[in-house]
């Protein structure tokens, strides 16, 4: 090794350029306040591993990506570590890039002859910010996906920003193109434009050396302290500290979350990620035509300033009271981006509307990456759902019954609805008037049984009935059997029902069994083949399922319909609505 560096030596001068570049004096000797820039450099190339090692899992596609974000998440080996980590040394790097220029502004370090020093640090800044915006859509989950159609929205909604909007997304609505072009804009361009400002910043920095404070006096600036070891100390002691505070962040947040698989035929509540709540309420605040105050104007001017600062501040020399308009300016801004920061937070954590859907979207987020864990077919990652039994047989349930059926307010209208099918109010409300839309009021041939209005049978009586009924399906076991008993009497002695309806099981009649009727068994056999006879027989409208479906969807469907309302109370006041 040392005939190597003697034979770049002797043809470079190596050593002498080492040691200018990595070994410069330190005006006033070494200071806390010098760390900032160290650390970010580590940062940015802590950010470029932990990258890496995700790069082997992720797969930039709409039907890939947040299931290949799920296996890290889940499934790889201190997956979760790596993807947490990135998250908060992304967010770190944010309150450095803050803090770093807080600093520069405060010791005027930006004046010239730093010109290039300050413009390459300010554009590294914008970056870091590309850097957590175009990461933010990788997971390709609900959260990616909203927030993404909000800001390619507001994008496309500035002066000439509809082309733009069109490049960024490659067409005309989010889509495979845009994850391929965030990833790429991710991994590759934007490394590449650090590592160039990085170079420029820091060929400058050694050129002009760091500004010591403005208070020290000449004779203190001329006692300047090597590099090494005295401000890599310091440096390497504030990695280590932050290195440890986002270890530590890491494993008490257990990483980044994770929401459900995007999908566009669904509504998401999403909100931005820390570093861009205050340009979210800012745009509350300018609202329809005035957008563009919020979204172009105000940024633009506070970006159009901060470019020109250099050229804009004549003060005689760096001392803050000779500046004061600066750093007035500096402190407006930074006290507006923290209150709009603070007022976007609270206003989420008083929103009761946003914290129940934000509860269910965490639920829903938890059940799809437990799916996910038996296996996400390529297809895309909202097919993880189908191994969900719930979304199964909802899923036919909406291919065979919903033209007809209606089951939580959402079907057709030409056969009884489901909604309350177990309860008892449904049947009361059947028995009193069968021709309205909820029952057989949309079907062609259910048309023989008649109203039975209060004129006729009083509500108490008809309750009584409705007992009656309710204990021939043989499962319940809150039956009133005095009431049961009278409502027994009463369907004997003086209603007309048994004419048409037997009340033993597969008894045949001019009208179905009311036998075990609402009961899993029953329900069965009316989708497997409501033509039986002892079922609807020739009045049968229904398909014969059981040449459709399996006896395991059968009684999926079954199931599910009996499951759509519990049993109600016995009396009266509590069934009625």
């Amino acid at each position: 090794m040392a005939g190597i560096i003697d034979w770049l030596d002797e043809r470079m001068g190596a050593r002498a350029l080492a040691r200018r570049v990595a070994n410069p004096d330190i005006p006033g000797g070494p200071r806390l306040q010098y760390v900032f820039g160290a650390v970010l450099v580590y940062l940015f190339l802590q950010e470029v591993v932990l990258g890496v090692l995700l790069a082997l899992y992720y797969s930039p596609s709409t039907a890939t990506a947040w299931a290949s974000t799920a296996y890290i998440q889940d499934q790889v080996t201190a997956g979760w570590f790596l993807r947490g980590l990135h998250l908060h040394t992304s967010s770190a790097m944010v309150v450095l890039v803050v803090l770093h220029f807080v600093q520069v502004v405060w010791t005027g370090a930006y004046r010239r002859p730093r010109e290039l020093i300050w413009w390459s640090g300010v554009l590294m800044g914008m970056i870091v910010l590309g850097f957590s915006m175009s990461g933010y859509l990788l997971p390709w989950d609900q959260n990616a996906y909203w927030g993404t159609q909000v800001r390619t929205g507001i994008l496309g909604s500035l002066p000439g920003g509809e082309p733009l909007k069109t490049l960024a997304q490659g067409g005309g609505e989010l889509g495979n193109l845009t994850v391929t072009r965030f990833y790429a804009i991710h991994v590759f361009l934007l490394p590449l434009a650090t590592a160039l400002l990085l170079a420029v910043h820091l060929i400058a920095l050694r050129k002009h050396g760091v500004t010591p404070p403005a208070r020290l006096d000449e004779a203190a600036r001329a006692q300047t302290k090597p590099y090494w070891p005295y401000q890599r100390v310091l440096d390497v002691g504030a990695m280590a500290v932050t290195g440890a505070a986002l270890i530590a962040m890491t494993v008490y947040t257990h990483g980044a979350q994770l929401y459900a698989p995007a999908d566009p035929t669904t509504a998401f509540v999403a909100r931005p990620e820390w570093n861009f709540l205050f340009l979210y309420q800012l745009v509350k605040f300018f609202e329809g035509p005035l957008q563009i105050v919020a979204t172009a104007i105000i940024p633009g001017a506070v970006t159009a300033a901060l470019f020109a600062l250099p050229l804009l501040d004549r003060a005689p020399d760096r001392s803050p009271r000779r500046r004061i308009w600066v750093l007035a300016f500096v402190g407006a801004v930074m006290a507006g981006v923290v209150a709009l920061t603070a007022i976007a937070i609270v206003d989420d954590a008083g929103n009761e509307k946003y914290q129940k859907a934000h509860e269910a979207a965490l639920q829903d987020a938890a059940r799809a990456r437990a799916l996910a864990a038996e296996g996400v077919p390529a297809l895309a990652a909202t097919v993880v759902w189908e191994n969900d039994p719930d979304f199964k047989v909802r899923a036919l349930f909406k291919e065979h019954c919903a033209t007809c059926h209606t089951i939580e307010g959402k079907g057709g209208q030409e056969a009884p609805s489901f909604d309350g099918y177990s309860e008892r109010r449904w049947l009361f409300d059947l028995v009193r008037d069968p021709t309205a839309k909820r029952f057989f009021g949309g079907t062609k041939e259910h048309n023989a049984m008649e109203p039975l209005p209060a004129s006729d049978v009083s509500d108490e009586d008809l309750w009584a009935t409705v007992e009656y009924l309710y204990s021939l399906r043989g499962d319940a076991k809150d039956i009133d059997d005095a009431k049961a008993s009278r409502g027994k009497a009463l369907w004997d002695d003086t209603l007309e029902c048994n004419g048409c309806h037997e009340l033993e099981r597969k008894a045949e009649g001019a009208a179905p069994t009311l036998a075990g009727r609402g009961t899993l068994e029953w329900i069965q056999r009316v989708i497997a083949d409501s033509s039986a006879p002892d079922l609807f027989a020739d009045a049968a409208e229904m398909p014969k399922y059981k040449d459709k479906l399996s006896e395991d969807e059968i009684a999926a469907l079954a199931q599910f319909i009996v499951e759509q309302g519990a049993p109600a109370s016995t009396s009266e006041e509590d069934a009625t609505p």
